[in-house]
């Protein structure tokens, strides 16, 4: 079991995502799917996101464009960057306690495609509920349970356990206790499965 543990305000778990069913597909893995608020991970481990260092925020456009290429996906910087992704991530939790995981990962795809493609702002309840609808899921009902209790224990639950397995930023795949961190270590988390 690899679990994918995500943020629709993350880049690089954007493009980690466009991969992961011909990743499963190779492999045979087993995906779970986990959002998770990265700006509480930052938070908790005192990390910080690459684009608040100037050096770092230049290279990471270069490296995003390089990316996209190689995996022949749009990407384009929004217009709001960085993103205040907590009704987003408590929507993809509502989705999936809703409708289930397969209706969460397709809403995930279709806020990550809205946000860093179509420069959508996907932190509002009208984009996420248009996201939904899209996919004839019940945007009501998402939206209106983002605000719900349960809604929001369990993105902090999630957030928590990320970060005492060894999170640190987005993405981060953990199979066991095993954790790879980044975009970029999809061919070591393919060759510890084969392992």
């Amino acid at each position: 079991m690899v679990e994918f543990f995500f943020d629709i305000g993350s880049v690089y778990s954007y493009l980690a995502a466009t991969q992961m069913d011909a990743f499963a597909a190779r492999t045979g893995a087993e995906l779970r799917w986990r959002p998770f608020l990265l700006g509480g991970v930052f938070k908790a481990t005192g990390n910080e996101m690459p684009a608040r260092v100037a050096a770092k925020a230049r290279y990471m456009i270069d490296d995003v464009k390089r990316w996209s290429a190689e995996y022949s996906v749009p990407v384009s910087f929004p217009s709001r960057f960085p993103l205040n992704t907590l009704r987003t991530q408590r929507a993809l939790v509502a989705a999936d306690r809703i409708a289930g995981e397969d209706a969460m990962r397709k809403l995930a795809m279709a806020l990550f495609h809205a946000y860093w493609v179509d420069d959508r702002d996907v932190s509002a309840d009208s984009e996420i509920a248009a996201c939904a609808r899209a996919l004839e899921l019940d945007a009501d009902r998402i939206v209106s349970a983002i605000d719900e209790q349960e809604t929001k224990d369990a993105l902090r639950t999630v957030t928590d356990e990320a970060v005492r397995r060894g999170a640190f930023g987005a993405p981060t795949f953990l199979v066991g206790d095993a954790l790879f961190w980044g975009n970029d270590r999809l061919h070591h988390l393919e060759a510890h499965l084969r392992r």
